[in-house]
């Protein structure tokens, strides 16, 4: 497969037909067609069933069709729509929201929502617990519920992305009543409490069970607050590990749809030509995917600059865009992906140079020793599938190439989280983040040093610690002035890259493969992270 052949690939994947997708979706005012049950399947089992245990993918793509935000979002930009919350004012200052609750909205167990679950979520959940809940919520002064249906938000200062916390995978409402006896101090308490793994939310969809290495079943909310929906009678995630195997059961019908890239590349490829399949980028716009390798800062060798100028030096990210993920996605330059409106198009390419990246390490103070090896380095690649598999063979190669050994080491999905983001045993691992619809949402928690926690996921694993970078991410987290904004983010993003506390790689691009009888997939940039109430079958 071609480079051109790729390329033609994703061209027609982001071509029209995509904005035809929104279009269909946003007039959805009632079911075409009820009934029917939607398959999934994705590379990897969930780890837990709320995005408080981890934000992983395979664990968001379920949680939201159980939990919800108090906002929903339409659109490739996320403009803010009514969801648990039916309609909100903002105080003339930005520094007071308050939302007006729906009445008569039931959790699973047939309890009332209540404003006070709102309080209790944000306030001893999501604020202390979710991997941003800190940037969220550290300018909340107090949450105020004055009567059942009314919740009053006051900020210390300005947020200007307030807005945008909503989202049911960020901000997930949950039943007060459900922690009941839990140790709200104790991470591992919260993120081990029953509702983790058997939720009671109040969205569209019921959890009904999870066999584990097999299946989840979620059903119809028989209750749910929006009548008429949701129009699926359920929602099944099927665990198939293989590549391949996904593929075939797309291909076959046994499955509907593939989402978030879960399938490889070069099946991609080959099914976007069937006329059963729909094959899109749509949908993810305000994700903006960024792959990178993280470093433990911590260990001597990866302390000094030069060793990680010479490691990027050492990798060929033309070749890990084009060859490993088959041309769908990009090199990266930074810690903004380049779809983003904060994007510093000053930022250099970084060079792919073997040999400077060894005159480098030469002058290290790191010579070459027995079997040409300057020293040796443990990688631990994400467990998401075959392209990080081949990625790490080819990070072991081509460092390699330069003297620096590398141990590969793999995981399941809980134990990766535990090596990277508990006990810090590693040095290299392969990640991505989503810098979502503002870099003060998606980008500080992994570069600020009040985001180095031991058990906090896809936060700073590394320990890098910058108070320049620090200030700057306080200032743009409330600045109001646009120009100035920018200005801060263009700074942070000039440190970032020439420091290199992590290895930028590529931006992904996501794309979904579903089976053309599902309608109503596309709906904002956050598709897939939707609750899918209004998603039905032919």
């Amino acid at each position: 497969m071609n480079s051109k052949t790729l390329k033609t690939l994703t061209a027609m994947l982001l071509a029209a037909p995509a904005m035809a997708l929104y279009a269909g979706a946003a007039q959805a005012q009632a079911c075409p067609k009820t009934g029917g049950t939607l398959t999934y399947a994705y590379s990897l089992e969930p780890s837990a069933l709320s995005t408080i245990a981890t934000s992983a993918v395979p664990v968001a793509l379920v949680a939201t069709k159980i939990f919800e935000g108090l906002l929903n979002y339409d659109g490739p930009s996320l403009e803010p729509k009514p969801g648990l919350a039916e309609s909100w004012t903002v105080s003339e200052d930005r520094k007071t929201y308050t939302f007006k609750l729906r009445p008569n909205v039931k959790w699973h167990d047939g309890k009332p929502f209540t404003a006070e679950d709102v309080k209790f979520s944000v306030e001893k959940i999501v604020k202390p617990y979710h991997s941003r809940g800190h940037v969220y919520f550290g300018d909340l002064e107090g949450v105020a519920t004055p009567d059942p249906l009314t919740v009053v938000f006051t900020l210390k200062r300005p947020v200007p992305f307030f807005m945008n916390v909503f989202q049911a995978g960020e901000t997930p409402i949950l039943p007060a009543h459900a922690f009941a006896g839990i140790d709200m101090g104790t991470a591992a308490a919260v993120r081990g409490a029953e509702v983790m793994q058997k939720p009671i939310g109040t969205g569209p969809f019921r959890f009904k069970e999870w066999q584990k290495g097999s299946h989840i079943a979620l059903e119809r909310n028989k209750d749910y607050w929006r009548t008429g929906f949701p129009c699926l009678d359920g929602v099944i995630v099927r665990m198939i590990p293989d590549g391949a195997a996904r593929a075939i059961a797309v291909e076959t019908g046994e499955v509907d749809l593939a989402p978030m890239s879960g399938l490889p590349e070069a099946e991609v490829q080959r099914l976007s030509a069937s006329p059963k399949l729909e094959a899109s980028q749509a949908g993810s716009e305000a994700l903006g995917p960024n792959l990178w390798l993280e470093l433990n800062l911590r260990e001597k060798p990866l302390q000094d600059l030069k060793v990680r100028q010479a490691i990027s030096m050492g990798l060929n990210r033309e070749r890990i865009a084009e060859v490993i993920w088959y041309g769908q996605g990009k090199p990266a330059r930074g810690p903004i992906v380049s779809a983003s409106a904060f994007f510093n198009t000053s930022l250099p390419q970084y060079e792919y140079s073997p040999a400077k990246a060894v005159k480098l390490l030469d002058e290290a103070g790191y010579p070459k020793g027995a079997g040409n090896v300057r020293f040796k380095l443990s990688q631990n690649f994400l467990p998401y599938g075959e392209n990080y598999v081949r990625l790490a063979e080819y990070i072991r190669q081509e460092l390699g190439k330069i003297g620096i050994q590398v141990e590969t080491r793999s995981a399941d999905l809980g134990g990766w989280l535990k090596t990277i983001y508990t006990d810090w045993n590693f040095n290299l691992t392969s990640t991505f983040s989503h810098n979502y619809s503002d870099p003060s949402i998606g980008v500080e928690r992994t570069f600020g040093t009040g985001f180095i926690k031991k058990g906090a996921t896809f936060t700073n694993s590394m320990g890098y610690s910058n108070p320049k970078v620090d200030a700057l991410f306080a200032k743009s987290a409330h600045e109001t002035d646009p120009a100035a904004r920018r200005k801060q983010f263009d700074e942070l993003q000039k440190i970032l890259h020439d420091e290199l506390p992590v290895i930028f790689l590529m931006e992904p691009a996501y794309t979904h493969v579903w089976n053309k009888k599902v309608h109503g997939l596309i709906t904002n940039g956050i598709s897939m992270y939707s609750p899918w109430d209004a998603v039905w079958k032919d």
